[in-house]
């Protein structure tokens, strides 16, 4: 665990010098930020008990549990993976999927997902590690699980409530995590669903209205649509193989 800490710890350092060549200005964004805190504090709070005798660091936060959740942060790492669909789709095909099947909205729903897990995990971890030795309402893991996601999606029972600092300060966090991300990538889904939906009426449109008869009397059938030509501006596909304007945005295919 030490060593793949180092490597992730010198992977960061070596990141933020070829970015922004160890300029402060590269913890303005979330991802790095988040960076820091997976790679970095765990080695740091390890190294400074055992090897430099620090005492002031408190207790909770140096047990194996806390220190876990912390690294359990390095799964949002995956989100620079899922900048944008060509990114994914190249992921998509590293992982055996045919790119030509994979949808945006697959996209926003792999984000959430990733994000919903890392933050739930780590949010619940540090709670119970804050509260269940001194609080009675979370004798468990599951309990604070539980507590956990009610506090993330801000619903709030008030059936449990934190009694210490830090169980306190676990929850101002995840209150406000909830409140700033899952929305936002709630909203992504939701309008990426849409567009698909958009998507498969429009594709049904195309098939319906290219059933013209042709000279010899026969129908001519959905073979004329190329599911492979996409848009390069909108994304859209499955247009006409002799078509040079995209059906949707009207940008040029070729």
């Amino acid at each position: 665990e030490e060593v793949l800490s180092c490597f992730f710890c010198f992977g960061f350092f070596m990141r933020w010098y070829s970015v922004e060549n160890l300029s402060p200005k590269y913890f303005l964004k979330p991802l790095p930020l988040i960076d820091f805190i997976a790679s970095v504090v765990p080695l740091v709070l390890t190294t400074s008990i055992v090897t430099l005798g620090v005492t002031s660091v408190p207790s909770w936060l140096m047990t194996n549990s806390a220190l876990v959740n912390l690294r359990l942060l390095r799964l949002l790492r995956l989100q620079e993976l899922l900048v944008d669909i060509d990114t994914f789709k190249k992921v998509a095909e590293v992982l055996g999927i045919k790119s030509e099947g994979v949808r945006p909205y697959q996209l926003q729903l792999t984000r959430v997902v990733i994000t919903i897990f890392s933050l739930l995990s780590v949010s619940t971890g540090l709670i119970y590690t804050a509260e269940h030795e001194v609080n009675p309402a979370i004798p468990d893991y599951f309990t604070a699980l539980y507590f956990g996601l009610t506090t993330l999606t801000t619903v709030g029972f008030g059936d449990i409530t934190p009694i210490t600092l830090t169980g306190r300060l676990v929850v101002m966090g995840s209150i406000l995590v909830g409140v700033a991300i899952i929305p936002a990538q709630g909203a992504e889904l939701v309008e990426a669903l849409l567009d698909f939906q958009s998507e498969r009426r429009q594709k049904k449109l195309i098939k319906t209205t290219l059933r013209t008869r042709t000279d010899g009397g026969g129908l001519e059938t959905d073979a004329m649509i190329d599911p492979r030509i996409s848009c390069a501006s909108c994304g859209k596909r499955n247009h006409r193989g002799d078509a040079f304007y995209c059906w949707s945005c009207g940008s040029k295919l070729w």
